[in-house]
């Protein structure tokens, strides 16, 4: 059992207490959080689904299996009992919306990432009046429902989630690499710390992640790119950072995840 899984078993008993467990609870209810840039909460669970929308800044949210990016213009869903966990890399607001499970909730998986579109951020500024203005149950369904239709219809279609697999040997290789995204070491050289062969490795990539190793690399420098440049640093400074020769074989590598150029693809993320 590795550590992660041990620290999961520990945290099993850990959830944190919710306005929604109160008898004269709203079926939605809604809390806006700031987190200052290194603020860390460690891995807990819910009763409820938890849908975490990102205003400004990003924040790492991890499940057991590895972790998404959430920024501005998308949202996080994480299932009840899901142990997660989350890290702000920078200077971050978010609101989140938990609910119940019923019929509805069933299609979602253990936790997944959606686009926010204009009326479900609507929805969600109009949940945050639930506390205030003592919305009747009826009310606070209705946004609720409406959400669900919403998240049913803006999965997000670049995938912004990292697989970490479980087994000891690969986490090792992903766990170091998440640490040291600039890493320019290869698969075989990076094989030695692992105590596997680089055929072991391969294996474990396609098997734990459904990617090879070159392809798995090159998502999770996407991402922190992503991170680094919402925080404001230049192109040049994040493909260096990065382990990339130059700005260009940096801009080909996000436009092939991506499906444009990392210039344009920040200037939607701060429109959205």
């Amino acid at each position: 059992m590795n550590i992660l899984l041990r620290f999961g078993h520990f945290c099993s008993l850990i959830r944190q207490v919710s306005p929604m467990n109160a008898p004269d609870a709203p079926p939605l209810y809604a809390s806006i959080r700031a987190h200052p840039a290194g603020d860390d909460v460690l891995f807990h669970h819910h009763d409820e689904f938890q849908l975490t929308v990102a205003v400004t800044g990003t924040a790492r949210i991890q499940t057991e299996t590895g972790w998404w990016l959430a920024m501005p213009g998308t949202a996080v869903l994480i299932a009840p009992g899901v142990l997660h966990r989350a890290i702000y890399p920078r200077q971050t607001e978010l609101v989140n919306l938990r609910f119940m499970s019923d019929d509805e909730t069933g299609v979602f998986p253990p936790a997944e990432m959606f686009n926010v579109s204009g009326l479900m951020m609507a929805l969600v500024q109009e949940a945050r009046k639930i506390t205030d203005l003592r919305y009747c149950e009826e009310e606070s369904d209705l946004i609720r429902r409406l959400l669900l239709w919403q998240l049913k219809k803006n999965k997000l279609k670049t995938d912004m989630f990292i697989p970490e697999g479980r087994d000891k040997r690969l986490r090792s290789i992903t766990t170091h690499l998440r640490n040291d995204p600039g890493c320019t070491q290869t698969l075989a050289q990076l094989s030695a710390q692992a105590h596997a062969s680089q055929r072991t490795l391969s294996r474990l990539f396609a098997e734990e992640t459904g990617m090879s190793f070159i392809r798995w690399r090159e998502r999770l420098r996407t991402m922190v790119a992503i991170e680094k440049m919402s925080a404001g640093q230049t192109i040049l400074g994040v493909a260096l950072d990065l382990g990339y020769q130059s700005a260009s074989s940096f801009t080909t590598a996000f436009t092939r995840l991506t499906g444009m150029p990392p210039r344009q693809y920040m200037k939607l993320l701060v429109l959205d």
